[in-house]
């Protein structure tokens, strides 16, 4: 039992790297990078440099940044709905 709950975290490290190394070419919203997200410093990285530093994060600072990046995005949404009212 302790072997799938190893792979199913694995594989949830993974599908949280590929999300995150995603948004961290450009904000998917807009396709910029805004100076406001925690992303920023990490768009002006070369690729390679993208792929290190995100897997060095740990699980903790992953989840952080891809639950940070889906709250900015259902504001961001929220707010383009409420202004074309």
């Amino acid at each position: 039992m302790a072997g799938s709950s190893n792979v199913s975290l694995k594989q949830q490290r993974d599908e949280l790297l590929l999300n995150l190394s995603e948004l961290s070419k450009a904000c998917p919203l807009h396709r910029l990078n805004p100076e406001d997200c925690p992303l920023f410093p990490l768009r002006q990285m070369k690729p390679p440099q993208r792929n290190r530093w995100l897997k060095s994060l740990n699980e903790e600072d992953l989840s952080y940044l891809a639950s940070y990046h889906h709250v900015c995005m259902s504001i961001r949404l929220e707010s383009r709905l409420a202004a074309s009212d």
